[in-house]
């Protein structure tokens, strides 16, 4: 598995998971973000910041500094939303979607996978991702899938249950000024303690973005080789 070198990740905590501790076993340097981060602190010296699970139902600072986020992004940064309960549902994101007050899930965690855009840089650099890199999976596929998105925004993934409409709300995308703005629905937060090699591989692409090669064009010095991370 191979992320980008040197790689300082900022960490919104939310209702509580392990994501943090498996990028820092990764040898990623990770800082948790407080109030004061949000409020007033440098968030540029970060490649990416991430959200923890259910953020903003527990984070009303991150309600409240919600625009220096999207100012992060619009300046170059990478933005990676991961699960959120319909607090979420007032279009924090830089361009408008909707989740719904029942969002869907996918509960299967072995139902097919379908990559909807392959030459996106999430699927590309670092790893080559492919369907196998969604086998082995545990307990679901992901939980509150947005229900509609602008078309700013890319659907990158698509999954379903059996008898369930093709969900394709569970990945998506958007390019914002010269950074790049995700919301994740998929249960990273599950794979990722448990060692599933996908989904740390998915996950080490989507961080590294900011210094792939697709966005480096647009920030110069970015751009450098990614090193192999054994997994701990």
């Amino acid at each position: 598995m191979k992320v980008a070198p040197d790689l300082n990740v900022g960490y919104i905590v939310g209702a509580g998971d392990d994501v943090p501790l498996s990028l820092v076993n990764l040898g990623i340097n990770v800082h948790s973000l407080s109030p004061g981060d949000l409020a007033t602190g440098d968030l540029s010296r970060f490649d990416a910041i991430v959200l923890g699970v259910r953020a903003y139902a527990v984070r009303d600072d991150l309600k409240t500094n919600n625009g220096r986020i999207l100012d992060y992004a619009k300046h170059g940064g990478v933005v990676i939303v991961q699960y959120n309960t319909p607090e979420y549902d007032h279009n924090y994101g830089p361009y408008p979607y909707k989740m719904g007050p029942n969002p869907e899930e996918v509960t299967d965690e072995r139902s097919t996978m379908a990559i909807l855009e392959p030459a996106n840089a999430v699927f590309t650099w670092p790893n080559k991702i492919t369907s196998k890199d969604f086998d082995n999976w545990v307990e679901e596929r992901g939980s509150k899938f947005l229900q509609s998105w602008d078309n700013n925004y890319q659907p990158l993934l698509e999954t379903h249950d059996a008898g369930q409409d093709p969900q394709k709300g569970g990945l998506v995308y958007a390019k914002y000024g010269k950074g790049v703005y995700i919301y994740n629905a998929y249960a990273f937060y599950r794979q990722m303690p448990e060692g599933v090699p996908g989904a740390y591989r998915l996950f080490a692409n989507m961080i590294s973005l900011g210094k792939s090669p697709q966005l480096a064009s647009t920030q110069s010095g970015k751009q450098r080789a990614a090193v192999d991370k054994p997994r701990q």
